[in-house]
């Protein structure tokens, strides 16, 4: 749970991180402003948190639409937990509007990462982002996570650390409020759902949201251990606030107007021709 009892003065204490090979959260051209997004996610098809999630934060309809700062946690796992199998929290949010793949960010994750820290370190809470086109067979984004247990910044304990997120890539969590984390489907083009035909990157309907409880017991898409806060109660594990695609397939009414619009335009040239 983020201690909103600190003080002021308490929340400055910071370090300074070694710089990564990623992006800051920081940096404009690496993050999406609401502004930007063209769809919400509209509906909730499956919400499965791990234990213990708080009340407060557990109504699944927090996702949908935009964001405006209500969240719903996918909760945290103990080490024992863990040990015993139980699975990490998680969430899929539909899209009336399908997102589909083009130059660049295709949609962004809203969370609520805090920036406590001296910039690029935030408290953050990640996630792993997966698509799908059925709801059913989906694809991760491969992940990067260079941070080592030790390299965390820890002013207040272990369940309040900071991650630096220049050592972060493809994982849900990195931005603050009122940010979006950007991923680009064309990342996707060359793993096996897409190319089997399972996963089409021309009308993704779903992203899922799979917590990673940070104690370093899962690991990104290179075999490193990836830690973040943890273990954090309440709302623990990723807060989701919203999901908002960039690039969505057009509406059948829209088409139709286009159409309609290049067809009346023709015919005035046409026209403008004969006369």
């Amino acid at each position: 749970m983020k201690r909103t009892f600190l003080t002021l003065a308490t929340m400055i204490v910071a370090a300074t991180a070694q710089a990564g090979p990623y992006p800051s959260f920081s940096d404009p051209a690496h993050r999406v402003l609401p502004s930007q997004i063209n769809a919400w996610a509209t509906s909730v098809a499956n919400y499965s948190p791990a234990p213990g999630v708080g009340a407060g934060f557990s109504n699944p309809n927090n996702t949908l639409g935009a964001n405006n700062g209500s969240i719903t946690s996918l909760g945290d796992l103990s080490s024992e937990q863990i040990s015993q199998g139980v699975l990490p929290g998680s969430i899929t949010v539909a899209f009336d509007q399908a997102i589909v793949d083009r130059s660049g960010a295709d949609f962004a994750v809203f969370e609520n990462a805090s920036t406590f820290f001296t910039d690029p370190v935030v408290f953050a809470e990640l996630a792993y982002v997966e698509v799908s086109s059925n709801g059913t067979d989906f694809v991760r984004f491969p992940s990067v996570s260079l941070n080592a247990e030790a390299d965390l910044t820890t002013p207040f304990g272990r369940d309040f650390a900071g991650v630096d997120t220049t050592n972060i890539r493809n994982l849900a969590g990195v931005h603050p409020a009122g940010f979006g984390t950007p991923f680009d489907l064309a990342e996707l083009a060359d793993l096996p759902e897409v190319t089997s035909g399972l996963v089409d990157l021309a009308s993704i309907g779903f992203v899922r949201l799979v917590d990673i409880p940070g104690n370093g017991a899962y690991t990104d898409s290179l075999g490193n251990p990836i830690f973040d806060t943890w273990l954090s109660t309440g709302s623990g594990g990723l807060d989701l606030d919203a999901v908002g695609a960039i690039n969505i397939v057009p509406e059948p009414a829209t088409i139709g107007l286009a159409l309609l619009g290049m067809l009346a335009v023709g015919a005035r040239r046409a026209f403008g021709k004969r006369a």
